[in-house]
């Protein structure tokens, strides 16, 4: 049988040599080029019957890549058994997905025994992702910490501020008052629960108010306003404000859309809507221009309370 048969692994990736010496060595802590090197010191290589040595306990026991992997090339013996999930194949990998090097790294560092839980967070830290609120490490915070707010990021960034989030979690333990911000790197920042990150700004749409764009389109009646510059943004979002034109008519939106996205489109929005444009240069004057940003949690709200009522 041939070393290239493609059947289906649990990470949705063709059982092929390529694919499991690509995984297997991110466990390994080896290049490609060296785990291949590696099995072919020992008489294993992708042709002709690769896959099949490598699945096979009997032609290829466990004792036989402990003493190429870890007696001669100093592999631990826990990344052998995590690679192995891989070596082998599907029929052994059927959790291979839920292995991940992070949990592997700190496993390795404290022993396999340790719980997450009795880690000091200091150490924690670095691998924690805030966007990803069922990993482990996530978990373990959360259960530390609850819904505290003590997590730091660096100024107008997701990127964890770990010094200053330790020297912070320190000083409440050491008894100082909690805070709502701590400075990082000259700035002030706010601090987040274990779970959240700061809140991600997006685009508004200029004619629907509490509506954001997705790549540049409307969210509402998917007109694409990516190639239209703000300041026309800006004065449509005015005339709307003015009700200079109602929103849900349908054929007045439309016009409006068509003046804003053509060439030169603001002199004629300009032309069109004079009172609107007053009150554009005005505003534009004192800084008041409508900013057409808005934030994740913006949304969030508005689908929570649609009239308003909140606050």
């Amino acid at each position: 049988m041939s070393s290239q048969t493609i059947t289906s692994t649990p990470s949705n990736k063709p059982d092929t040599w390529k694919n499991r010496i690509a995984q297997a060595s991110i466990f390994l802590g080896k290049t490609k080029s060296e785990v291949e090197a590696i099995l072919k010191s020992f008489g294993i290589e992708e042709q002709p019957a690769g896959l099949e040595m490598l699945s096979d306990e009997e032609v290829t026991p466990f004792g036989d890549f402990r003493k190429i992997f870890c007696d001669d090339n100093k592999v631990p013996v826990l990344k052998l058994r995590m690679a192995m999930k891989f070596l082998r194949g599907p029929k052994d990998s059927k959790k291979a997905d839920d292995i991940d090097p992070e949990l592997m790294a700190i496993k390795e560092k404290f022993g396999i025994k340790l719980k997450l839980e009795n880690i000091e967070t200091s150490e924690l830290l670095p691998y924690y992702h805030p966007d990803k609120p069922s990993h482990p490490v996530t978990l373990a915070l959360k259960q530390r910490y609850g819904d505290k707010a003590i997590i730091a990021f660096k100024p107008d960034s997701k990127e964890i501020a770990i010094e200053e989030t330790v020297n912070y979690i320190t000083d409440v333990e050491m008894g100082y008052a909690e805070e709502e911000n701590i400075e990082v790197d000259g700035s002030l920042v706010r601090l987040y629960p274990i779970g959240q990150i700061p809140d991600q700004i997006i685009e508004e749409d200029p004619i629907f108010a509490g509506n954001p764009l997705k790549r540049g389109r409307s969210t509402v009646n998917r007109v694409n306003w990516s190639g239209v510059d703000l300041e026309t943004q800006q004065l449509c979002r005015i005339i709307v404000e003015r009700s200079d034109i109602d929103i849900n008519d349908r054929f007045a939106v439309k016009k409006l859309v068509e003046l804003a996205i053509k060439s030169n489109g603001i002199k004629e929005l300009k032309k069109m809507f004079p009172e609107a444009e007053m009150k554009f240069r005005e505003k534009r004057k004192t800084g008041d221009l409508p900013k057409l940003r808005m934030t994740l949690n913006d949304m969030v709200n508005k689908k929570q309370d649609p009239f308003g009522i909140k606050g």
